[in-house]
């Protein structure tokens, strides 16, 4: 893989900087973890990132689906980016001013990036990057979802341990998520997305919040959006056994697609509600569903309680 090279005079020059085979795309939310929450910065990192392993059904865990791919690395160097941008490729432009070796790039406020934290990811050959404002050619490189779990970490006895916040050398351990984000073709809407993609207008818009568009406007051909993972459930309870495996298309859950989905009895559901715990289920009538919004959301207020951020 040809190293990736800038101009000697560019500030922030690492060791590692060389080596680096991906860019990062990292969104700083105001709950760290929770994409709903809203954005307080956009981080563009380099880094050279290893893949360790697919992940199977077995072995979900906090941030890491099923299909997911964990990789490990080290960041290469970083800069803060403007809050919004009319370009949605301005991350994969080959010049910025990157940020000094070993600092940390900062908010406004001072603040900066935290993990559990999500984006997205160009993995591959960087000397690609030569078309500043467009995809570049997806041959031996690939563009996904990324969301980074820990920073620092595996120092041993009296090391520096887990961070919460990046640094430039820092470890990096983080999964990709493929098929976590679309490019915009022509006659694409949130509408024919939800659609396409087995969720709704609103759960689109809570992944992006800069899209301001109506659910019926065409959307900027060749940007690009994130969208929830499609997912599928297999249970032997009778009741949706009789269904066979089925698509998680619909914006509600009844609570045996629920407690199938979280791998949990209907009664744990019913114990969970009666304890005001678990997501918040609604009335119809005589029914009871979950909106996939309000699951989605309980999820990652869980991620952040297991990583110790909730309160």
């Amino acid at each position: 893989m040809a190293p990736f090279s800038i101009p000697a005079a560019q500030a922030g020059r690492t060791p590692l900087e060389r080596y680096a085979n991906a860019r990062l795309l990292l969104y700083a939310n105001q709950v760290p973890g929770v994409l709903e929450s809203p954005r307080t910065g956009r981080f563009l990192f380099e880094a050279f990132l290893k893949r360790l392993r697919q992940i199977s059904s077995k072995e979900n865990s906090p941030g890491v689906d099923t299909g997911d791919f964990t990789y490990e690395g080290y960041l290469t160097r970083g800069v803060l980016l403007p809050t919004t941008a009319s370009n949605p490729w301005d991350w994969l432009e080959r010049e910025v001013a990157w940020t000094a070796v070993g600092h940390r790039p900062l908010l406004p406020d001072g603040g900066t990036l935290q993990t559990p934290c999500s984006g997205a990811i160009w993995l591959g050959d960087l000397s690609t990057l030569t078309s500043p404002g467009t995809l570049p050619p997806a041959n031996r490189a690939q563009f996904a979802g990324f969301s980074v779990l820990e920073f620092g970490g595996l120092y041993g006895p009296g090391g520096i341990g887990s961070l919460t916040q990046a640094l430039l050398g820092e470890r990096v351990t983080a999964s990709l998520k493929p098929n976590r984000v679309v490019v915009i073709a022509p006659g694409d809407t949130l509408l024919v997305l939800a659609d396409r993609h087995g969720t709704s207008v609103a759960v689109l818009r809570s992944l992006n919040p800069e899209m301001l568009l109506g659910a019926s406007d065409p959307l900027p051909v060749g940007s690009w959006l994130f969208i929830p993972r499609r997912r599928t459930i297999t249970s032997t309870s009778a009741s949706v056994a009789a269904a066979g495996t089925a698509l998680m298309a619909s914006p509600l859950y009844t609570p045996e697609a629920l407690a199938a989905y979280l791998g949990i009895t209907v009664a744990t559901l019913e114990n969970w509600a009666t304890a005001g715990y678990g997501p918040t289920p609604i009335q119809l009538g005589g029914l009871i569903r979950y909106t996939a919004a309000d699951v989605e959301a309980w999820l990652a207020a869980q991620i952040e309680l297991s990583h110790g951020l909730g309160v």
